[in-house]
Protein backbone atom coordinates (compact mmCIF):
# COMPACT_ATOMS: atom_id res chain seq x y z
CA UNK A 1 0.00 0.00 0.00
CA UNK A 2 1.69 3.22 -1.11
CA UNK A 3 1.94 6.31 1.08
CA UNK A 4 -1.36 8.10 1.70
CA UNK A 5 -1.28 11.94 1.93
CA UNK A 6 -2.50 11.78 5.53
CA UNK A 7 0.54 9.69 6.46
CA UNK A 8 2.92 12.63 5.94
CA UNK A 9 1.93 14.64 9.05
CA UNK A 10 1.75 11.40 11.06
CA UNK A 11 5.38 10.59 10.25
CA UNK A 12 6.46 14.05 11.35
CA UNK A 13 4.39 13.62 14.52
CA UNK A 14 6.15 10.26 15.04
CA UNK A 15 9.51 12.03 15.11
CA UNK A 16 8.22 14.54 17.66
CA UNK A 17 6.64 11.83 19.83
CA UNK A 18 9.85 9.80 19.77
CA UNK A 19 11.92 12.83 20.76
CA UNK A 20 9.56 13.64 23.62
CA UNK A 21 9.41 10.08 24.93
CA UNK A 22 13.21 9.98 24.64
CA UNK A 23 13.23 13.06 26.92
CA UNK A 24 14.62 15.39 24.31
CA UNK A 25 14.76 19.11 25.00
CA UNK A 26 12.93 21.64 22.83
CA UNK A 27 15.88 22.07 20.47
CA UNK A 28 16.17 18.31 19.98
CA UNK A 29 12.44 18.03 19.30
CA UNK A 30 12.65 20.73 16.62
CA UNK A 31 15.73 19.09 15.07
CA UNK A 32 13.95 15.73 15.04
CA UNK A 33 10.96 17.22 13.21
CA UNK A 34 13.23 18.95 10.68
CA UNK A 35 15.07 15.67 10.04
CA UNK A 36 11.75 13.93 9.36
CA UNK A 37 10.64 16.69 6.98
CA UNK A 38 13.93 16.46 5.07
CA UNK A 39 13.64 12.67 4.70
CA UNK A 40 10.04 12.98 3.52
CA UNK A 41 10.94 15.76 1.08
CA UNK A 42 13.50 13.48 -0.56
CA UNK A 43 11.35 10.34 -0.39
CA UNK A 44 9.42 8.29 -2.93
CA UNK A 45 5.76 8.24 -1.90
CA UNK A 46 5.09 5.12 -3.95
CA UNK A 47 6.40 3.14 -0.97
CA UNK A 48 4.29 2.37 2.14
CA UNK A 49 4.47 4.91 4.95
CA UNK A 50 6.20 2.51 7.40
CA UNK A 51 9.20 2.32 5.03
CA UNK A 52 10.03 5.88 6.06
CA UNK A 53 10.15 4.94 9.75
CA UNK A 54 13.66 3.51 9.67
CA UNK A 55 15.52 6.59 8.36
CA UNK A 56 13.38 8.95 10.45
CA UNK A 57 13.88 6.97 13.65
CA UNK A 58 17.62 6.63 13.05
CA UNK A 59 17.80 10.42 12.60
CA UNK A 60 15.88 11.05 15.84
CA UNK A 61 18.03 8.56 17.74
CA UNK A 62 21.07 10.43 16.46
CA UNK A 63 19.68 13.75 17.69
CA UNK A 64 18.87 12.25 21.10
CA UNK A 65 22.05 10.14 21.24
CA UNK A 66 19.82 7.27 22.34
CA UNK A 67 19.77 3.77 20.90
CA UNK A 68 16.20 3.05 22.03
CA UNK A 69 14.03 6.00 23.19
CA UNK A 70 11.13 3.63 23.91
CA UNK A 71 13.07 1.26 26.16
CA UNK A 72 11.28 2.35 29.36
CA UNK A 73 7.73 2.47 27.89
CA UNK A 74 8.23 -0.99 26.40
CA UNK A 75 9.21 -2.41 29.78
CA UNK A 76 6.10 -0.84 31.37
CA UNK A 77 3.95 -2.24 28.54
CA UNK A 78 5.36 -5.74 28.99
CA UNK A 79 4.73 -5.68 32.74
CA UNK A 80 1.13 -4.52 32.25
CA UNK A 81 0.63 -6.98 29.41
CA UNK A 82 1.85 -9.97 31.43
CA UNK A 83 -0.36 -9.00 34.38
CA UNK A 84 -3.53 -8.40 32.38
CA UNK A 85 -3.05 -11.34 30.02
CA UNK A 86 -3.04 -13.50 33.13
CA UNK A 87 -5.97 -11.70 34.80
CA UNK A 88 -8.18 -11.13 31.76
CA UNK A 89 -6.93 -12.85 28.63
CA UNK A 90 -6.32 -16.41 29.79
CA UNK A 91 -9.56 -16.74 31.83
CA UNK A 92 -11.49 -15.29 28.87
CA UNK A 93 -10.12 -17.91 26.48
CA UNK A 94 -10.61 -20.73 29.00
CA UNK A 95 -14.36 -20.03 28.88
CA UNK A 96 -14.44 -21.19 25.27
CA UNK A 97 -16.74 -24.19 24.93
CA UNK A 98 -14.80 -25.83 22.12
CA UNK A 99 -11.66 -25.41 20.02
CA UNK A 100 -13.33 -23.04 17.55
CA UNK A 101 -14.56 -20.70 20.28
CA UNK A 102 -11.18 -20.79 22.04
CA UNK A 103 -9.44 -19.66 18.85
CA UNK A 104 -11.95 -16.86 18.36
CA UNK A 105 -11.57 -15.70 21.95
CA UNK A 106 -7.79 -15.83 21.58
CA UNK A 107 -8.07 -13.57 18.53
CA UNK A 108 -10.11 -11.09 20.58
CA UNK A 109 -7.54 -11.20 23.37
CA UNK A 110 -4.78 -10.56 20.85
CA UNK A 111 -6.52 -7.56 19.28
CA UNK A 112 -7.15 -6.11 22.75
CA UNK A 113 -3.38 -5.97 23.18
CA UNK A 114 -3.04 -3.82 20.06
CA UNK A 115 -4.27 -0.83 22.08
CA UNK A 116 -0.90 -0.74 23.92
CA UNK A 117 0.71 1.62 21.44
CA UNK A 118 2.79 4.55 22.70
CA UNK A 119 3.34 5.70 19.12
CA UNK A 120 -0.38 6.47 18.81
CA UNK A 121 -1.16 7.31 22.45
CA UNK A 122 2.05 8.91 23.82
CA UNK A 123 0.59 9.56 27.29
CA UNK A 124 -0.36 5.90 27.74
CA UNK A 125 1.76 5.42 30.87
CA UNK A 126 -0.54 5.27 33.87
CA UNK A 127 -3.53 4.54 31.61
CA UNK A 128 -2.41 1.33 29.95
CA UNK A 129 -4.28 -1.06 32.25
CA UNK A 130 -7.59 0.80 31.81
CA UNK A 131 -7.09 0.94 28.04
CA UNK A 132 -6.44 -2.81 27.87
CA UNK A 133 -9.51 -3.60 29.95
CA UNK A 134 -11.68 -1.44 27.67
CA UNK A 135 -10.26 -3.13 24.58
CA UNK A 136 -11.79 -6.48 25.55
CA UNK A 137 -15.18 -4.99 24.61
CA UNK A 138 -14.13 -4.48 20.97
CA UNK A 139 -16.09 -6.15 18.19
CA UNK A 140 -14.60 -6.87 14.75
CA UNK A 141 -15.72 -4.57 11.93
CA UNK A 142 -14.22 -6.95 9.37
CA UNK A 143 -14.15 -10.63 10.26
CA UNK A 144 -12.94 -13.46 8.04
CA UNK A 145 -12.96 -16.16 10.71
CA UNK A 146 -14.45 -19.08 8.77
CA UNK A 147 -11.91 -18.69 5.94
CA UNK A 148 -9.17 -18.57 8.58
CA UNK A 149 -10.37 -21.81 10.18
CA UNK A 150 -10.38 -23.54 6.79
CA UNK A 151 -6.81 -22.50 6.04
CA UNK A 152 -5.64 -23.17 9.58
CA UNK A 153 -6.92 -26.77 9.40
CA UNK A 154 -4.62 -27.42 6.43
CA UNK A 155 -1.65 -25.43 7.70
CA UNK A 156 1.41 -27.08 9.20
CA UNK A 157 3.67 -24.02 9.52
CA UNK A 158 2.38 -20.64 10.73
CA UNK A 159 4.31 -17.36 10.67
CA UNK A 160 3.17 -14.87 13.32
CA UNK A 161 4.51 -11.35 12.68
CA UNK A 162 4.40 -9.45 15.97
CA UNK A 163 3.78 -5.76 16.51
CA UNK A 164 4.23 -3.92 19.83
CA UNK A 165 5.83 -4.71 23.16
CA UNK A 166 3.20 -5.34 25.83
CA UNK A 167 0.83 -6.48 23.11
CA UNK A 168 2.91 -9.61 22.67
CA UNK A 169 1.78 -10.87 26.08
CA UNK A 170 -1.70 -11.12 24.54
CA UNK A 171 -0.29 -12.53 21.30
CA UNK A 172 1.18 -15.31 23.41
CA UNK A 173 -2.36 -16.47 24.26
CA UNK A 174 -3.20 -16.91 20.57
CA UNK A 175 0.18 -18.44 19.77
CA UNK A 176 -0.34 -21.02 22.55
CA UNK A 177 -3.69 -21.99 21.05
CA UNK A 178 -2.02 -22.50 17.67
CA UNK A 179 0.66 -24.60 19.37
CA UNK A 180 -1.98 -26.79 21.03
CA UNK A 181 -3.29 -27.57 17.55
CA UNK A 182 0.11 -29.02 16.70
CA UNK A 183 1.20 -26.13 14.49
CA UNK A 184 4.84 -25.14 14.14
CA UNK A 185 4.78 -21.40 14.80
CA UNK A 186 7.56 -19.08 13.71
CA UNK A 187 7.21 -15.87 15.72
CA UNK A 188 8.88 -12.78 14.29
CA UNK A 189 9.96 -9.61 16.11
CA UNK A 190 12.13 -6.68 15.04
CA UNK A 191 15.92 -7.01 15.04
CA UNK A 192 16.41 -3.45 16.28
CA UNK A 193 14.47 -0.55 17.84
CA UNK A 194 11.46 0.77 15.93
CA UNK A 195 9.23 2.88 18.16
CA UNK A 196 7.67 0.50 20.70
CA UNK A 197 7.75 -2.56 18.44
CA UNK A 198 8.72 -5.81 20.12
CA UNK A 199 12.35 -6.94 20.06
CA UNK A 200 13.80 -10.33 21.00
CA UNK A 201 14.27 -9.15 24.60
CA UNK A 202 10.55 -8.37 24.82
CA UNK A 203 9.61 -11.75 23.36
CA UNK A 204 11.77 -13.48 25.96
CA UNK A 205 10.35 -11.32 28.76
CA UNK A 206 6.79 -12.52 28.06
CA UNK A 207 7.92 -16.13 27.58
CA UNK A 208 7.28 -16.71 23.88
CA UNK A 209 10.35 -18.95 23.83
CA UNK A 210 8.72 -21.29 26.36
CA UNK A 211 5.84 -22.36 24.11
CA UNK A 212 6.09 -25.81 22.50
CA UNK A 213 6.63 -25.73 18.75
CA UNK A 214 7.59 -22.04 18.66
CA UNK A 215 10.70 -20.69 17.00
CA UNK A 216 11.63 -17.03 17.55
CA UNK A 217 13.11 -15.14 14.60
CA UNK A 218 13.54 -11.48 13.60
CA UNK A 219 12.62 -9.58 10.48
CA UNK A 220 16.25 -8.54 10.15
CA UNK A 221 15.02 -4.94 10.18
CA UNK A 222 14.59 -2.02 12.59
CA UNK A 223 11.53 -0.40 11.02
CA UNK A 224 7.78 -0.32 11.45
CA UNK A 225 6.14 -3.10 9.47
CA UNK A 226 8.33 -5.16 7.16
CA UNK A 227 9.93 -4.69 3.76
CA UNK A 228 10.01 -8.15 2.19
CA UNK A 229 12.69 -7.23 -0.34
CA UNK A 230 15.25 -6.20 2.26
CA UNK A 231 14.16 -8.45 5.16
CA UNK A 232 16.63 -10.93 6.64
CA UNK A 233 17.12 -14.29 4.94
CA UNK A 234 15.64 -16.21 7.88
CA UNK A 235 12.47 -14.13 7.75
CA UNK A 236 12.19 -14.40 3.97
CA UNK A 237 12.52 -18.17 4.22
CA UNK A 238 9.90 -18.32 6.98
CA UNK A 239 7.55 -16.14 4.91
CA UNK A 240 7.97 -18.42 1.90
CA UNK A 241 7.62 -21.69 3.81
CA UNK A 242 4.64 -20.70 5.97
CA UNK A 243 1.29 -22.21 5.05
CA UNK A 244 -0.47 -19.42 6.94
CA UNK A 245 0.68 -15.95 8.03
CA UNK A 246 -0.78 -13.77 10.80
CA UNK A 247 0.36 -10.16 10.42
CA UNK A 248 -0.31 -8.11 13.54
CA UNK A 249 -0.73 -4.34 13.68
CA UNK A 250 -1.37 -1.49 11.27
CA UNK A 251 2.21 -1.08 10.00
CA UNK A 252 2.33 -4.71 8.88
CA UNK A 253 -1.08 -4.20 7.26
CA UNK A 254 0.18 -1.16 5.34
CA UNK A 255 3.27 -3.02 4.14
CA UNK A 256 1.60 -6.31 3.17
CA UNK A 257 -1.97 -5.37 2.18
CA UNK A 258 -2.68 -6.13 -1.45
CA UNK A 259 -1.32 -9.64 -1.15
CA UNK A 260 -3.95 -12.37 -1.12
CA UNK A 261 -3.44 -16.03 -0.40
CA UNK A 262 -2.11 -17.02 2.99
CA UNK A 263 -1.94 -13.70 4.92
CA UNK A 264 -4.46 -12.66 7.56
CA UNK A 265 -4.33 -9.20 9.12
CA UNK A 266 -5.19 -8.56 12.76
CA UNK A 267 -5.16 -4.89 13.71
CA UNK A 268 -6.92 -1.80 14.95
CA UNK A 269 -7.35 1.09 12.51
CA UNK A 270 -5.37 3.87 14.15
CA UNK A 271 -5.34 6.80 11.75
CA UNK A 272 -7.70 8.97 9.71
CA UNK A 273 -5.88 8.31 6.43
CA UNK A 274 -6.49 4.56 6.61
CA UNK A 275 -9.95 5.13 8.04
CA UNK A 276 -10.94 6.97 4.87
CA UNK A 277 -9.28 4.49 2.50
CA UNK A 278 -10.99 1.48 4.08
CA UNK A 279 -14.33 3.08 4.93
CA UNK A 280 -13.94 2.22 8.60
CA UNK A 281 -14.03 4.28 11.77
CA UNK A 282 -10.81 4.99 13.63
CA UNK A 283 -10.48 2.39 16.38
CA UNK A 284 -12.18 -0.36 14.33
CA UNK A 285 -10.83 -3.87 14.75
CA UNK A 286 -10.28 -6.06 11.70
CA UNK A 287 -9.36 -9.71 11.20
CA UNK A 288 -9.25 -10.11 7.45
CA UNK A 289 -7.61 -12.24 4.81
CA UNK A 290 -5.72 -10.64 1.96
CA UNK A 291 -8.64 -11.58 -0.28
CA UNK A 292 -11.15 -9.78 1.91
CA UNK A 293 -9.02 -6.63 2.07
CA UNK A 294 -8.66 -6.50 -1.72
CA UNK A 295 -12.41 -6.96 -2.24
CA UNK A 296 -13.34 -4.32 0.34
CA UNK A 297 -10.96 -1.73 -1.15
CA UNK A 298 -12.09 -2.46 -4.70
CA UNK A 299 -15.72 -2.08 -3.64
CA UNK A 300 -14.99 1.36 -2.21
CA UNK A 301 -13.27 2.39 -5.45
CA UNK A 302 -16.31 1.27 -7.42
Amino acid sequence: MKMLPGCIPCLVKMSITTARIGRGNQDQIYRSAKAALKILHQGDFNFPAPYFSAPILRAVEGVLKSKDPFEHPKRISNQAGIKLAKELGIPYVEKGRDQKERIFRALRASIAGNIADYAVVPDLEGKIEDKLREAFKLEFSWLDFERFLQKLAKARKVLYICDNAGEIAFDRILIEELSKLGKKVMVSVKSGPALNDALMADALMVGLDRIDGVKLITTGQAMMGVDLKSAGKEFQQAFKEADLILAKGQANFECLAGRDGKIFFLTLIKCQALEEKLGLKKGSAIFASGEMVIKKVERLKG
